[in-house]
């Protein structure tokens, strides 16, 4: 599995932004900032054990 460096980058600021957007519109009680930080968070480590996995 081969892993675009550019996806590491984009995919957790398109959640951020995607996030940051839907709160202007919808009314988000404060707390799921944390659940999505959380989730950009399991992502970017996900990606890195996948990527010290390939190498070993």
């Amino acid at each position: 599995m081969d892993i675009d460096p550019k996806s590491i980058v984009w995919y957790p600021l398109f959640t951020l932004l995607l996030y940051l957007l839907l709160s202007l519109v919808i009314d988000l009680p404060f707390w799921t900032i944390f659940l999505v930080l959380f989730f950009v968070f399991l992502y970017i480590i996900v990606i890195i054990i996948i990527e010290i996995k390939k190498d070993l």
